[in-house]
């Protein structure tokens, strides 16, 4: 069975969440997207800071894959003062799992799941959101997934991971829909 049909159930969750839905809707705000940026900035520069300091038997991130540049220019197009953002908890546990927690050789679960999903689904986002979306912008989409999916396995624990990740995704959204509908 293909890994996408393996994280298919986690993948559909995160999907159908409200705030996927309001990003989709085309009506979010500058607020709300900033906020979304902000917390997927601290996670990209965890896995980012991450993939740095590992060995040579896991391959680093193109440069051209790497998303905290144009998260951090997408962030000052739409807010000011980008410290005053919050952190939510889900992103900092999601933080500290990678920094700390996820095995090296699981890494690339990460990459499949978010980078991959910038690469595919973030297409479709970037046509609704506020700002210029340099975040979903990619030099070499295809050369980037075609090397994402050289990283990928089948095997029970890359898939646990994946899922894991997937968890991760959905416990922000949950986050975030606490967030702006209390």
């Amino acid at each position: 069975m293909s890994l996408k049909k393996l994280t298919q159930s986690k993948h559909s969750g995160a999907e159908r969440s409200w705030f996927a839905s309001l990003m989709m809707s085309g009506t979010i705000t500058n607020e709300q997207y900033a906020i979304y940026l902000k917390q997927q900035f601290e996670c990209y520069r965890a896995l980012e800071n991450r993939f740095k300091n590992i060995n040579q038997s896991i391959p680093n991130l193109p440069k051209n894959l790497k998303r905290t540049n144009p998260i951090i220019s997408d962030l000052k197009e739409l807010c000011s003062n980008i410290d005053a953002i919050p952190i939510f908890d889900s992103t900092k546990k999601y933080i500290d799992y990678i920094s700390s927690k996820c095995k090296q050789e699981l890494l690339y679960a990460h990459v499949y799941v978010r980078y991959l999903g910038d690469l595919k689904g973030g297409q479709m986002i970037a046509k609704k959101i506020p700002g210029s979306g340099e975040y979903y912008k990619f030099d070499k989409p295809k050369e980037l997934e075609s090397f994402i999916r050289s990283q990928l396995s089948e095997d029970d624990n890359f898939v646990q991971e994946c899922n894991q990740c997937f968890d991760s995704a959905i416990n922000l959204f949950k986050d975030l829909e606490s967030y702006f509908t209390k």
